[in-house]
């Protein structure tokens, strides 16, 4: 049985977890978007300042530093999968940004095979298990080859 304190920083955990890994891609995805102030389209504008903007600039610190510090808090394994997950959400969004499909699709499971080689490569640092173990190595062998393939296809595309 876990003790309340151990319980509390799982909640906290998954808290932080849910937030990254919904508010992330839609940062990523706005930032991208010419439509948005501040995006990479040739037709961006710079966002007007406004009155409140130190005051979010000094928020969204204070809100990292928060995240950081809860992130510290928590299990080495887990900074290391929640790390490949975060890590995985902008090469993502980007590939999604494709206007091909199939490249769009490819470049986008490109980033999703490298979290997981990376959540596996944590699997085998810090799992004890010999089954977990040896499945996060097959996922190594496997994701890695389709990676190779994927690849393969892109330059054969001219991508």
């Amino acid at each position: 049985m876990q003790e309340e304190g151990s319980l509390d920083m799982a909640r906290i955990a998954r808290f932080w977890l849910v937030l990254a890994l919904t508010v992330l891609p839609v940062m990523a995805l706005s930032q991208a978007d010419p439509h948005h102030p501040g995006g990479e389209g040739e037709h961006a504008e710079p966002a007007p300042v406004q009155q409140g903007a130190p005051m979010m600039q000094m928020m969204d610190g204070m809100m990292g530093q928060q995240m950081a510090q809860r992130m510290e808090a928590l299990p080495e394994a887990s900074r290391a999968y929640m790390g490949a997950m975060m890590d995985m959400h902008a090469p993502m969004m980007e590939a999604m940004q494709e206007p091909d499909a199939d490249v769009a699709f490819v470049k986008g499971m490109i980033a999703h095979h490298e979290a997981a080689i990376r959540m596996a490569q944590a699997a085998l640092e810090f799992g004890q298990e010999p089954q977990s173990r040896q499945w996060a190595q097959e996922i190594i062998d496997a994701q890695q080859a389709e990676i190779d393939a994927m690849q393969d296809w892109l330059g054969n595309r001219g991508e």
